[in-house]
């Protein structure tokens, strides 16, 4: 029984192992690198430089936005200083290959488009 114990413990090893090394550790650095910045963009209320780490176009009330619109529509209509305090803090969440951040009234979706992470839309969240 301690082999197969000791077998088992060994191969559960070797496939975390192989997880680990399976994820590229510069896309975690570099989301992490976005993410700071559009956080810091978010939190001094610069629409202007959200909307330049947005995917466009950028559906927002059933249009497609361009980044003017995204800077002078969508960044004042869907962060309020209670959802701009939120991000700035909120744990991003891996949901396939993109993070989702949830901040009531919306989930926030950041991903990355042409190598290049970006805000790429939002959602209302359900849960609040």
């Amino acid at each position: 029984m301690k082999w197969t114990m000791r077998t088992s413990i060994a191969l559960l090893l070797v496939f975390a192992c192989g997880i680990a090394e399976a994820r590229p550790v510069d896309a975690d650095a570099d989301f992490s690198a976005f993410l700071s910045r559009w956080r810091e963009a978010i939190v001094a209320n610069d629409a202007e430089a959200v909307a330049g780490m947005t995917q466009v176009p950028f559906l927002f009330e059933g249009e497609p936005r361009d980044r003017a619109d995204v800077a002078r529509t969508v960044v004042p209509a869907l962060l309020t200083s209670d959802v701009r305090r939120c991000l700035h803090t909120a744990p991003p969440l891996r949901e396939d290959d993109r993070y989702v951040l949830s901040c009531v009234p919306y989930l926030f979706y950041l991903g990355r488009i042409d190598g290049q992470w970006r805000w790429v839309e939002f959602a209302a969240d359900g849960e609040g």
